[in-house]
């Protein structure tokens, strides 16, 4: 909050009294999929209680609705306090705070007002639903945040479009979370499904930032991309739309998940072993992709018995 929020907001908050989160969500359902939101309560030095409400949008274009959509959600959150009893008389202020990372800059109005087609006279009848913007792609990467978790979250989502990422940009990401955390493994996922990158640099820049925990991290990587094959065995499927091509597709993504997995760990795999994993039945691909993790050769994954 004090790195974005206007300066005149952030001398206002009061220091000695930390944000407090405050539970629910006021996106809608339909909007759910590429929206999220946050929001939190402040004090402020004049004694006065104030709102931060944080929208991150996830949409790859910009969406003119935004102004009505955000004026939507806050007469939402009034609307609850009210009914609550947390607020009488007068309402809270309530300060919008938008993140954006679509490829596209940011055109949209910043306020209500702005959207209405009124002549001058009427301007001073109309009130300014403004909300503060921050076009993530506009941000050098290493002035996102001086936190560490905020740098690598908000850096995720600024090169989530990019062609090519940057050794030392996704060092930030994954060396960026604390070990062991949800958020180490929500990020770690969302780079897998996201971004442009092969296992092989993945691992490169676990093993830089997390020699320690790599291995782990690499599991969670696994099972992202193996979930991943299932999907697009799914739609490839469907889209021929014969049941036992929705078979033949996920049988061919979890043998090719595989065939990446074993060669993280093995390095460089014969031939014979790339036919045997990709004329592998469905029982023995799921069977080798829990022994990979902890077997010591290539043999030992695909020992015979070891499916089911």
């Amino acid at each position: 909050m004090r790195e974005y929020l206007p300066r005149e907001v952030v001398e206002l908050l009061d220091p000695e009294t930390a944000p407090e989160a405050i539970e629910g969500s006021f996106v809608d359902a339909d909007a759910a999929r590429t929206q999220c939101d946050a929001l939190f309560r402040v004090r402020l030095r004049t004694g006065h209680d104030a709102r931060i409400y944080v929208l991150l949008e996830h949409k790859s274009y910009v969406d003119a609705a935004t102004p009505l959509q955000i004026l939507k959600y806050l007469v939402n959150i009034w609307l609850r306090e009210i009914e609550r009893g947390t607020v009488r008389e007068r309402l809270p202020p309530i300060i919008p705070l938008v993140f954006y990372h679509g490829s596209r800059r940011w055109t949209v109005p910043r306020s209500v007002v702005e959207m209405v087609d009124a002549p001058d006279e009427l301007q001073p009848l109309l009130r300014d639903f403004a909300y503060v913007l921050y076009d993530l792609g506009e941000i050098e990467p290493l002035r996102l945040s001086r936190a560490p978790e905020v740098l690598a979250g908000l850096l995720a989502l600024r090169v989530a479009h990019a062609d090519e990422i940057p050794a030392d940009l996704l060092d930030l990401m994954t060396g960026g979370t604390l070990a062991g955390s949800d958020f180490e493994r929500h990020l770690m996922r969302y780079i897998v499904e996201i971004m442009n990158l092969t296992p092989v640099m993945l691992e490169a820049s676990l093993r830089r930032t997390k020699p320690d925990r790599w291995e782990v991290l690499m599991g969670t990587v696994a099972e992202a991309w193996l979930e991943q094959g299932r999907s697009e065995g799914r739609a490839e499927g469907v889209a021929e739309g014969r049941a036992e091509g929705v078979a033949e597709g996920i049988e061919k993504g979890q043998a090719e998940l595989l065939l990446r997995q074993l060669e993280l760990r093995f390095g460089v795999l014969p031939h014979a072993v790339r036919d045997r994993v990709r004329d592998a039945s469905a029982p023995e691909l799921e069977a080798w992709a829990e022994r990979v993790l902890t077997a010591a050769s290539i043999d030992e994954v695909l020992a015979e018995g070891s499916g089911r």
